[in-house]
């Protein structure tokens, strides 16, 4: 193993330059930093090019994708890039969340190297029910103790690092052209049926959850989303019935496609101007969906 090109990161970055300078920061004060830093920007205009003049002191390259190809598209240059480089764990990092505690990369590492298989290590992991398609939440009694277990899905935001092996031998990247929503739950199915698994830290889990007040919750479903970010639902509803496909489970397929028809009546209970707005925007995902469209999409929620 060559000990120069063991740990990098990539952070995905669009118009973010205040918040893309603190993360780095972040990064490099952690007690097991990274050993470079690739940014990988979906912004045309460069705006993060002039970044890397401001971190001499660090091993930080940058990379344009020409466009906004999402967290997708980047997310698959910034694997690519870093495994062709030779590192063997790669750090998948959004602008604007770095890891909260000091010592995360440590410990996740420390966790990755005790399992052959591990493809994937993170702070925070869920399950997922290939039945009938939902995420499913670690109970608080599963964080009791020591040690490491396994998850189905990690999501970009949780200090996510993949073995290098995943891309270069299980050919495993995300799909592009997903571009917003669930390529990492695709991403880590496609890694377990490489024989890879997905592992998250009990003490460094608990601790998130004791950060972020989330002990002893009953997750909700159903809730109003904000009307501002609810053109989410387009590419969460799309892009999960694609996955569902791709996978072949078909059963999950069927029980989420009436889980969205379901969603556009249950909108009108939050008022008719909501109730519109939500029927259009999962109605618009539905039909893209059977219509084979992918990528993204241009529309506007008034």
């Amino acid at each position: 193993m060559n000990t120069d090109t063991y740990f990098a990161a990539f952070i995905m970055t669009y118009k973010r330059t205040a918040i893309l300078e603190d993360t780095i920061r972040i990064l490099y004060n952690q007690s097991h930093p990274p050993q470079k830093i690739l940014i990988v920007d979906n912004d045309p205009a460069f705006s993060a090019k002039d970044i890397v003049s401001k971190f001499s002191d660090f091993k930080i390259s940058y990379h344009s994708i020409g466009y906004n190809a999402g967290p997708a598209g980047a997310a698959k240059a910034g694997l690519e890039i870093l495994t062709k480089e030779g590192y063997q764990w790669i750090a998948w990092i959004d602008d604007d969340d770095p890891p909260i505690f000091e010592d995360t990369f440590e410990i996740l590492l420390k966790s990755a190297s005790k399992n052959k298989k591990c493809g994937c290590v993170g702070v925070v992991g869920q399950y997922f029910n290939r039945k009938n398609g939902v995420v499913i939440r670690v109970s608080d009694e599963e964080l009791d103790g020591f040690g490491s277990f396994e998850v189905d899905t990690i999501a970009g935001n949780m200090s996510k690092i993949i073995n290098a092996d995943v891309c270069l031998k299980g050919n495993v990247y995300p799909d592009e052209k997903l571009f917003f929503g669930f390529e990492e739950l695709d991403f880590d199915l496609r890694l377990q049926k490489s024989g890879y698994v997905l592992l998250v830290d009990k003490v460094l889990y608990k601790k998130h959850r004791i950060y972020y007040n989330r002990l002893d919750i009953i997750p909700k479903r159903g809730n109003k989303k904000d009307v501002n970010k609810l053109w989410r639902e387009y590419y969460s509803t799309r892009n999960s019935l694609i996955i569902l496909s791709k996978h072949g489970y078909f059963s999950a397929l069927i029980v989420s496609f009436f889980r969205y028809v379901f969603k556009i009546v249950a909108g009108f209970q939050y008022g008719i101007h909501y109730g519109i707005l939500n029927a259009r925007i999962i109605i618009k995902a539905l039909i893209h969906y059977l219509f084979g469209k992918r990528g993204t999409i241009n529309f506007s929620i008034k």
